[in-house]
């Protein structure tokens, strides 16, 4: 079955609407005030990217409460999904009961804040949770947050530093070093620059230690990602855990097919995000991203035949239909539906999602027709 979504804290929207009403005023007409600037955002991370530097967008006030209340929880509930993964498939945890985390390019704490908060909720609350960002306005939201957030017992600091030069970063040994939506604007979608730049972030992490990097769903992102993934991958240094299932290349990249390897996350809005979303008709119905994450050490294998699906899951003449990687193989899988009602397999359907990890037993072969349902097995699904 898949697990719950993940849910995000009514804590954390109290916090920004209380922040937003600091600068907009509160109830719905604050809300409203927001809109334009939430559009304005949008239209900068997407259709009207710069050529050079991306500037400081939280410099405003009012962009710093716009990015709170709208981008903020699709960014928290990106990284717990993610590191949901790493936990709770791949069976990841800090070395330390107490472990220390850096988040990398901030913001105002979507990233860094949410890994805190997960790992708190599996015995291992951060001894210190640091921010880095070059923008002091993100840095101030991003204290303010974490603190409200984790609680008196954790030390938050936020420093002004670059995200591109692990070499600027705080002295390492960090157990956890999440990154989001940061190469995508520091390496200008060069695969060896985003390779070289998660190798040396690596070099930040204790022995155990987890890199988690968060990135846009679009082709041009994910696929760059993808490629730096693959490469340090294969150095060997660092030890692919997530999404994909091995050290492979992925077979996606290398067949020049029209889908690409990405996430996708059904959740549940916050309502002040759903109120600004009335006049902005963006589809909240789920998240959207893609991800790498690598870590300082050596983790268990996944079963024998595991296969990671990676593209949607269709329902067509009688058959249930993906894309799976397995073994470094792009394979087609087919399942007959003979006999079932549209209700089940509406549900099998609905119990087989991109990302998810199934078990099957086939033939060599580019596509697979499997005899029925009950020939494949559910390892993991988000």
């Amino acid at each position: 079955m898949p697990r719950s979504e993940p849910a995000y804290p009514a804590a954390a929207e109290s916090f920004w609407l209380n922040r937003a009403a600091d600068v907009v005023g509160d109830g719905p007409e604050g809300l409203e005030r927001l809109v334009p600037e939430v559009a304005r955002l949008s239209d900068l991370f997407t259709t009207d990217r710069p050529e050079g530097p991306f500037p400081d967008y939280f410099q405003e006030p009012v962009a710093l409460a716009a990015y709170g209340v709208f981008f903020l929880p699709q960014g928290w509930t990106r990284t717990s999904a993610a590191l949901a993964q790493c936990m709770d498939f791949r069976g990841w945890r800090p070395s330390r009961a107490a472990p220390r985390l850096l988040d990398v390019g901030c913001g105002p704490g979507s990233c860094g804040v949410s890994a805190a908060l997960s790992l708190a909720a599996v015995g291992h609350a951060p001894s210190e949770v640091i921010g880095i960002d070059h923008s002091p306005s993100a840095l101030d939201g991003f204290e303010s947050f974490a603190r409200a957030m984790v609680g008196d017992g954790v030390a938050v600091a936020g420093r002004i530093s670059d995200a591109f030069d692990p070499s600027c970063w705080p002295d390492g040994g960090f157990d956890l070093i999440t990154a989001g939506f940061v190469i995508n604007e520091v390496t200008r979608h060069d695969p060896e620059a985003a390779a070289e730049w998660m190798e040396r972030a690596g070099e930040r992490l204790a022995p155990g230690g987890l890199l988690l990097v968060t990135e846009p769903a679009q082709r041009f992102v994910a696929e760059t990602l993808l490629h730096a993934s693959d490469r340090v991958a294969a150095a060997g240094r660092l030890h692919r855990i997530g999404p994909q299932l091995d050290a492979l290349p992925s077979p996606i990249l290398a067949s020049g097919r029209d889908h690409w390897e990405h996430e996708s996350q059904p959740w549940t809005a916050p309502a002040s995000a759903e109120f600004v979303n009335r006049r902005l008709h963006r589809d909240l119905r789920e998240v959207r991203f893609s991800y790498a994450a690598f870590l300082n050490g050596v983790a268990p294998s996944p079963p024998s035949g595991a296969a990671r699906i990676v593209s949607d899951v269709q329902t067509i003449k009688g058959l249930v239909r993906f894309i799976v990687v397995q073994s470094g193989q792009e394979r087609q899988v087919e399942i007959p539906t003979r006999g079932m009602s549209k209700h089940e397999i509406k549900a099998y359907a609905a119990s087989l999602r991109r990302s998810g990890v199934v078990r099957f037993e086939a033939a060599a072969g580019a596509k697979v027709r499997l005899p029925g349902p009950s020939a494949l097995t559910g390892i993991w699904t988000p």
